[in-house]
């Protein structure tokens, strides 16, 4: 059964009912100071491929260059998880960066049966992809900051395999100044995430993280990406869609226009009327087929 989709541009806010949450959060002095956001996520629920990107503050639209190729590649072949297959797609994601378009890169894929997913990992630079037990926020994977950062870097990150089996499981794939503002919202345990932070459906989790880091009433902060998933519970889409990695005009227009705006969560059926909007949030999205 296909769940839905809905997204609220003024709050740059992605969720699938009880499968998925995600947030872009622009840095606090990004628009003052004339810089772009240069975090970019990208949620394709054709191929159930999710991923993160964090630009530098000179070029933060290369980090939506990354997943947009990202996206051309894949729309090349099908998705496979055959290591190999995925190694040579990375490359040649890796191999069209710019070097001066130096910028993170994380990403899961998921591959589902009855019984079990099957969650294919890569991560390069300092943004992660997490997978943590949502009964007690116990971290089971979390990838390792390195320096492969794409547009740098001529080693392509490794994959690592997961399956998954316990339902609890949630699997997060986020940017640095994620978790730099959840230590300033709550020091998390060694091990642990915060034990509120699961409570509730996946689908409310990013809305509540952003209420409770606006009460927080933290002055200087960077820009802020995440996504999170239940693998189990994750539905296809025809869509991709991609926010983030704006240059520092598109964001003066997104602070201009959705400045005293808390949204509405927008239907997929009503999304092309709303493209207007969907723009102005530096938000793309992309038609896709769907490999069953």
């Amino acid at each position: 059964m296909k769940k839905r989709v809905l997204i609220n541009s003024s709050r740059r806010m992605v969720r699938q009912n009880g499968a998925l949450s995600a947030l872009l959060v622009t840095g606090s002095d990004k628009v003052a100071s004339g810089f772009g956001n240069g975090d970019c996520l990208l949620m394709d629920f054709s191929r159930l491929i999710f991923a993160v990107s964090d630009g530098s503050e000179r070029y933060p639209q290369a980090s939506r260059f990354l997943l947009e190729r990202l996206e051309g590649v894949l729309s090349e072949q099908d998705v496979s998880t055959d290591i190999s297959v995925l190694k040579k797609s990375i490359e040649a994601i890796y191999g069209g960066q710019k070097y001066t378009h130096k910028c993170t890169f994380s990403f899961v894929a998921f591959y589902k049966n009855r019984k079990e997913v099957a969650a294919c990992i890569s991560s390069g630079g300092d943004s992660m992809v997490i997978v943590a037990d949502s009964s007690d926020g116990s971290i089971i994977f979390k990838t390792a900051p390195d320096m492969n950062f794409a547009g740098r870097s001529k080693n392509v990150p490794g994959i690592s395999t997961l399956t998954l089996k316990n339902r609890k499981l949630r699997v997060i794939v986020a940017t640095d100044g994620f978790t730099e503002a959840l230590n300033r919202i709550q020091k998390p345990e060694h091990g642990k995430l915060p034990e509120w932070f699961f409570k509730g459906s996946v689908c409310d989790i990013a809305d509540k993280f952003r209420q409770k880091f606006k009460r927080k009433r933290i002055i200087n902060y960077d820009d802020i990406g995440m996504i999170i998933v239940d693998p189990f519970s994750i539905c296809r889409d025809d869509k991709a869609i991609v926010i983030g990695g704006t240059v520092p005009s598109k964001e003066a227009m997104f602070a201009s226009s959705f400045v005293s705006s808390t949204g509405k969560w927008v239907e997929k059926e009503r999304w092309s009327e709303n493209a207007e909007p969907f723009d102005s949030a530096g938000i793309i999205i992309k038609d896709e087929e769907i490999n069953d």
